[in-house]
């Protein structure tokens, strides 16, 4: 009972922290998915969105403190499900035939995005400025920049520092120079002069100078109204679109249309995304300044285009634009768009309102804030259509020609006339009547043939030619193969056809075929005997494969049903597959069972002196299983030498001599691997730990995609390994939210009680 008690005690604590702090949890083996409330999945999400991190960035980290696969696939399924969506968006969202559920999800919202979130939504796309083009002419200069300045020629110097804060860099031999605030194209002017005091032969031409920018000094710039307002670190090279896009965008009310760059408390530019998204113009896509502010306001009006429109959304209006524009936002009218009524849904000061466009009015119509614009398909029907069925030689769709008037002989003409099998005494026309009921007439074939004029009917839109076979001269009995022949399926029957001729027709028997032959056949008794159970006959023969001449004694009748017997033996290989950085790489056959990955190595050859060992991996069904190859060799029957199945592929790719280093610091970048250095060094190339960072959970994520963090012990940090290949990631540290009274006192309850319950258990 005691132990039970502390069990169901633990399991507690553990949901409750886990909740709480999914990132920071040390042990996450204990963690059950289902025992979560929905207020502890939505905090959860609510720490990923905090730490700037996917489910999906999570799920090595969470797997690495030791959480089960199939629980953190459960978790999710629950998070992604558990996604709130604003109220504002809802309604939107329901206009557009979204299904709102009373705990106010959002169930179906087929195509209705707002227009323009995609540039912030899709991993594809990125602002990220590139640090490597050469320096523009009119950037301008500031404290912390890095400046690399070389002489070549007859003398020789190199000098790299930094902007001080005076705005000024000091230059051995030359003294300080003052740069901030200026051009770059002005910088090299004046270091060429100043330069040129002291070593003169840069003053004669006999020696070059060079100036470049090493090093890009960080800008802070404030958004407000975006999903993730805030003030924020960027490259002094990032531009607007840059922090709109490391901002998430504007949020679920903000504006795409009226976004203002605010610099010196003056409104420099208004940027409005649409002149990007529909005219590729970056005109306002302006350099950020240190102490800019982007603010988002709220969108003034929003319209809904839905059916048929080529991009159909949500898209926001300013106050001059006509629904003709708004289509063009839309990409247009799809091709099955009817375009002479299209049925605008007004909100009026007090209800709702219905308006009919037309073809020529609603270019100029002006959208107003809420409207709902649907467009109908064009009717599934045909203005001109005929058609002709059955014992014709090409039956099909056929168009009434509005020269003169069509008639069923016409018809059959067209069509290229009656088949030989076909029944002349009878055809059908199914019409269409104004009602839109159909009604059957008989027709005479033969009359129409013989030119009588009262049969040959005058064909209607939409009247359907019925034309019936001769069912005696239809009986061509049909005879089927199935197993191991090249082309198994059913055939015409002839008096006399034996099993050879048959066999002849399905090309013969397969190389897995074996000598075992079964021909089954309808009985066909002239009397019925209720006795008789027996409603099918077998005849079981043995024909050599390589003799099939053997089967020309065999006589089939109509209806017999033949299936050549499979060998016994016979398997296909099973196949792996070694990609990479191996001496003979392929496909390779599993030749006995429990094959390992060491074995398929050493028989395409063993690694190359190219190969990255620590990068080895297995995949399965999708999925990457890190393989530990210094282990593996030494200790072959490991469990870590995985048991290759069917079409599993190995995979060792080349040394990567880079280390990545991303998420909250200064510079994401991509760093030269150096032997024997630690996890920091690596972190002082990207410029270190932002103010976000959060360095006591940094983690690195190796080569074969298995997952480090950070230890302790006795109060020392240890760091994990770096190795080549590997990506060190730095979390965003959560903001920490203080206890409210309420929930202080529900703690203490639980605590009081569970202290209850122990001490009587104890007792």
């Amino acid at each position: 009972m005691k132990r039970i008690i502390l069990v169901c005690f633990f399991s507690l604590f553990v949901t409750v922290s886990f909740g709480q702090e999914f990132l920071k949890g040390s042990d996450l083996s204990q963690v059950r998915a289902a025992q979560f409330s929905e207020a502890q999945i939505a905090q959860i999400g609510k720490e990923l969105k905090a730490n700037q991190m996917t489910i999906e960035q999570a799920e090595p980290l969470a797997l690495a403190k030791g959480m089960s696969a199939s629980e953190f696939t459960q978790l999710k399924v629950r998070l992604q499900s558990n996604t709130v969506v604003p109220t504002e968006v809802k309604e939107e969202q329901k206009k557009a035939g979204a299904v709102i559920t009373q705990d106010g999800s959002v169930l179906a919202a087929k195509n209705v995005v707002v227009f323009g979130s995609e540039l912030f939504t899709s991993k594809s796309l990125s602002f990220e400025p590139n640090q490597n083009m050469p320096t523009s002419s009119n950037y301008i200069l500031g404290p912390g920049d890095e400046l690399d300045i070389n002489i070549y020629g007859v003398q020789q110097f190199n000098f790299t520092g930094l902007v001080s804060k005076n705005g000024t860099i000091n230059i051995p031999n030359v003294g300080e120079v003052f740069v901030s605030g200026l051009p770059f194209e002005a910088v090299k002017s004046k270091l060429q002069k100043q330069i040129s005091r002291i070593y003169s032969t840069v003053a004669s031409g006999s020696s070059k100078i060079s100036v470049s920018v090493s090093n890009y000094r960080t800008i802070l710039v404030t958004i407000i109204g975006a999903q993730q307002s805030g003030n924020y670190r960027l490259s002094a090279m990032s531009s607007v679109y840059n922090a709109l896009h490391v901002a998430g965008g504007p949020s679920d009310i903000g504006s795409y249309r009226k976004i203002e760059l605010i610099r010196n408390n003056k409104i420099i530019r208004t940027i409005d995304l649409y002149r990007f998204l529909t005219k590729g113009d970056q005109s306002d896509n302006v350099s950020l300044t240190d102490n800019d502010m982007i603010r988002i306001p709220s969108y003034e009006a929003r319209v809904t285009l839905e059916g048929e429109i080529k991009r159909p959304g949500i898209f926001e209006v300013v106050a001059t634009e006509n629904l003709q524009q708004i289509i063009t936002y839309a990409s247009g009218f799809t091709d099955n768009a009817y375009k002479n009524r299209i049925l605008v849904k007004q909100k009026t000061t007090s209800e709702l309102k219905v308006t009919d466009l037309n073809e020529k009015t609603f270019a100029n119509y002006m959208p107003k804030a809420g409207d709902l614009i649907s467009v109908d398909k064009i009717l599934d029907r045909y203005e001109n259509r005929v058609q002709i069925k059955g014992a014709v030689y090409r039956p099909g769709e056929y168009s009434l020609s509005n020269q003169s008037a069509m008639t069923i002989k016409d018809l059959i003409a067209k069509a290229d006339g009656l088949k030989e099998n076909v029944y002349v005494k009878k055809a059908s026309l199914i019409r269409q009547k104004e009602d839109f009921t159909k009604e059957y007439l008989n027709i005479n074939l033969q009359d129409v043939l013989n030119g009588d004029a009262s049969a040959n009917l005058v064909l209607q839109k939409e009247d359907v030619l019925l034309i019936f076979y001769n069912q005696e001269l239809l009986d061509t009995y049909k005879i089927s193969i199935d197993g191991e022949v090249r082309k198994p399926g059913t055939y015409n029957y002839a008096n006399g056809m034996t099993l050879y001729d048959l066999l002849l027709e399905s090309e013969y028997f397969t190389d897995e075929a074996a000598s075992n032959v079964t021909v089954f056949r309808n009985k066909k008794d002239a009397v019925f005997n209720p006795n008789d159970k027996e409603k099918i006959i077998s005849f079981d023969l043995n024909i050599d494969p390589k003799n099939p001449e053997q089967a020309s004694g065999f006589i089939l009748e109509a209806q017999d049903h033949v299936v050549v017997r499979r060998i016994v033996t016979f398997e296909t290989p099973q196949m792996v597959k070694v990609t990479g950085e191996v001496l003979y790489p392929g496909a390779y056959a599993i030749v006995k069972k429990e094959e390992r990955v060491l074995d398929f190595i050493t028989r395409a050859g063993g690694l190359t002196d190219e190969a990255d060992a620590n990068a080895i991996k297995v995949i399965r069904n999708k999925l990457n299983i890190p393989i530990d190859w210094e282990e593996i060799s030494k200790k072959p029957a490991s469990s870590r030498n995985l048991f290759l199945e069917l079409n599993d592929s190995i995979s060792i790719p080349k040394k990567k001599l880079t280390v990545i280093v991303s998420g909250n610091v200064m510079f994401s970048t991509e760093v030269p691997y150096k032997k024997g250095k630690g996890l920091k060094y690596y972190l002082s190339n990207s410029g270190g730990v932002n103010d976000k960072g959060w360095l006591k959970k940094v983690y690195v994520v190796h080569a074969n995609g298995s997952a480090s963090t950070c230890g302790s012990f006795l109060g020392f940090r240890s760091y994990p390994k770096v190795l080549p290949g590997s990506e060190i990631i730095v979390p965003e540290r959560p903001e920490r939210q203080k206890t409210s009274t309420g929930e202080i006192v529900g703690i203490s309850s639980v605590l009081a009680s569970l202290a209850g319950i122990l001490l009587a258990v104890f007792r």
